[in-house]
């Protein structure tokens, strides 16, 4: 079922830029063809500053060459409600379509990021975090500016009132959490889709139950492309900042194709074992199991396969020991068999035991 909220955005036009090759790139990623899809990329960003903490920054000029990209290679900028919304229809996506999203509400997103999105005519999506922007803390954007936007057709979305970490709040303290902070966006910007983005990208399968039972859609912070069978409580996002800003691999990411993968086993994200194995449930695609490869932290994975008696494959996924911080990710690739770019899931994984 479509969530009503979102179609309050559909007055957003859809951006489709038509425009000559970006000629190396497409020549490392081989063109896609210009046919309907039902997959598309959603991007995460948060400071566009050279002088904002390294890990979560970009540079303008990297920004700049990120959109530049998208214009001359014919992707498609989409508000992301309206790529929710085709999915959910069942129709087909425009080939290579794309949404851009900003996490925490920062001041640089106003400043530096918006006249660029403007330059280029492509639209994109703000989850603010309200209780800073309350607070008029430093960094932050102000309601005023957060008005400006939202006047030019910027959908925002909910990050929480003060970037709490989903895991370890009891079920009423992070529901009152997602409906305080909407509340606020409301009272300030009028009504706006009910988006969600995991503070930190950290979801329990309770949190992501609170946010199915509150009519939301939810983001998180693990790459990989979205398509029909994506869990939309937490849907996946490509980071592009610090070590993930370079032209090279946004590049590479922009044009990845989703995977009919969920993980079956173990049944939650939340872990205190350094090493756990999957189970993931691979559908049917455009891809070869033969050259599928999953990895931890760059490291090939053992993988073996069996069947599910339900016309997939399932592959177990291990690998070995290692020290871990708070969150990790395994992540499986396969080329596309006819046209250029790569399927592409993640698993997220949280230890909540690690200090933030």
């Amino acid at each position: 079922m479509e969530n009503k909220a979102i179609q309050l955005a559909t007055r957003i036009k859809r951006k489709t830029l038509k425009m000559r090759s970006f000629c190396f790139l497409c020549a490392l990623l081989i063109c896609v063809t210009a046919k309907g899809d039902q997959s598309a990329v959603v991007s995460v960003y948060h400071h566009v500053s050279n002088s904002t903490p390294p890990s979560t920054s970009l540079s303008p000029e990297a920004f700049r060459a990120h959109l530049t990209f998208l214009a001359e290679n014919d992707f498609t900028v989409l508000p992301v409600t309206e790529i929710i919304n085709e999915l959910n229809r069942g129709g087909e996506l425009p080939s290579k379509s794309v949404a851009i999203t900003f996490d925490d509400g920062y001041e640089s997103i106003y400043s530096t990021a918006f006249p660029l999105l403007q330059e280029f005519g492509f639209p994109f999506s703000v989850f603010v975090s309200t209780g800073p922007i309350d607070r008029q803390q430093a960094g932050y954007m102000t309601w005023e500016q957060l008005s400006m936007l939202r006047d030019a057709g910027v959908i925002i979305g909910n990050h929480g009132t003060e970037h709490r970490s989903m895991l370890g709040q009891s079920r009423d303290e992070a529901r009152a959490d997602i409906l305080d902070a909407q509340s606020r966006i409301t009272a300030e910007l009028g009504p706006q889709p009910h988006l969600f983005a995991y503070p930190y990208g950290e979801y329990s399968n309770e949190s992501k139950e609170i946010i199915a039972e509150l009519g939301f859609v939810g983001f998180a912070q693990n790459s990989g492309a979205i398509g029909p069978t994506t869990d939309q409580t937490a849907l996946p996002r490509f980071p592009l900042a610090g070590l993930y800003a370079g032209l090279e691999g946004a590049a590479l990411k922009y044009s990845t194709r989703a995977f009919d993968a969920e993980m079956t086993l173990p049944l939650s994200a939340e872990t205190r074992l350094s090493a756990p194995s999957a189970t993931i449930r691979f559908g049917a695609g455009a891809y070869s199991r033969e050259r599928l490869t999953c990895f931890d932290e760059g490291e090939p994975m053992a993988i073996s396969w069996e069947k599910t008696g339900e016309g997939s494959e399932q592959a177990v996924i291990s690998t070995t020991q290692r020290e871990r911080g708070r969150r990790w990710n395994y992540v499986c690739t396969a080329p596309h068999r006819d046209q250029g770019g790569y399927f592409w899931f993640s698993q997220p994984w949280f230890d909540s035991s690690k200090p933030l």
